[in-house]
């Protein structure tokens, strides 16, 4: 369901449902959840790129799937689709949380939770031919968890334009309007993010860690307070940290840092 490959200190998630469009179905999102988990604490692993095989990045939830309650007692019906949301909830929390990069290398097209998955990882490749959508407005279902990720992307016009509409968007369009880093051509696809990783994968693994979480908690605070955190975790970084003390070093000495595992 979800295949697992690594070189150079990135590990490639594959979802590998091609043939059902890579739903994120509950039994896809516990399988990406675990694969994302053993990377966490994976030393060997320092980016994660999550992927997908066919025609399809994701089409989202599995609609299939959370029809088949609808015949049952309306709070077990109920009950189902929470548990559903809620785990792909975590997941995507658990990507912002997570203490390495992930990367999303989008082919074909990425819709409603699978467009979600686009706006949780930290960065975003896609082919020039991807699109994306979040097209619940078309059968009666806003799609209000996907903007909860997409929202914090682009700005508010934007992502209301993506949900109100339910139509398609090009790769050119979703870099203006911030949900992906740059598109490329479709062979240039993997090569392109695998250098990407690459390249962020030789710097230093515990810097990564901290600045990633101060990101991403400063940008939900009032400006006095963002600079406040942040100035602290810059602070420690360079004064009570090994990698922050060894990169000082090298750069005066002129020659390479030799980072941590840490």
């Amino acid at each position: 369901m979800v295949a697992t490959t690594q070189a150079d200190g990135v590990a490639w998630l594959c979802l590998n449902r091609p043939d059902q469009r890579n739903p994120l179905s509950l039994a896809m999102i516990k399988a990406l959840t675990s694969a994302l988990e053993s990377a966490y604490i994976d030393s060997s692993t320092r980016v994660i790129v999550i992927t997908a095989e066919g025609p399809v990045f994701s089409a989202g939830h599995d609609l299939k799937e959370m029809e088949q309650g609808a015949d049952e007692r309306q709070d077990a019906f109920v009950d189902r689709i929470e548990n559903i949301l809620a785990h792909c909830a975590a997941m995507m929390t658990g990507i912002v949380r997570a203490p390495k990069p992930v990367i999303a290398c989008v082919q074909g097209t990425a819709t409603a939770a699978g467009c979600q998955l686009v706006s949780a990882c930290d960065l975003a490749i896609a082919a020039s031919d991807a699109r994306f959508c979040t097209p619940g407005v078309n059968i009666g279902a806003f799609c209000t968890t996907p903007l909860v990720g997409i929202g914090r992307n682009l700005s508010r016009k934007h992502a209301m334009e993506m949900a109100l509409t339910g139509d398609m968007f090009s790769a050119e369009e979703a870099v203006n309007f911030g949900l992906i880093n740059r598109h490329v051509s479709p062979e240039d696809l993997r090569p392109e993010t695998q250098a990407l990783a690459e390249k962020i994968a030789s710097r230093s693994p515990q810097s990564i860690r901290d600045g990633k979480v101060a990101f991403y908690a400063q940008v939900e605070m009032p400006l006095d307070e963002a600079f406040a955190h942040a100035n602290r975790v810059m602070r420690d970084a360079l004064t009570a940290t090994e990698d922050g003390v060894e990169g000082r070093r090298a750069f005066i000495e002129k020659r390479e840092p030799t980072w941590s595992d840490s």
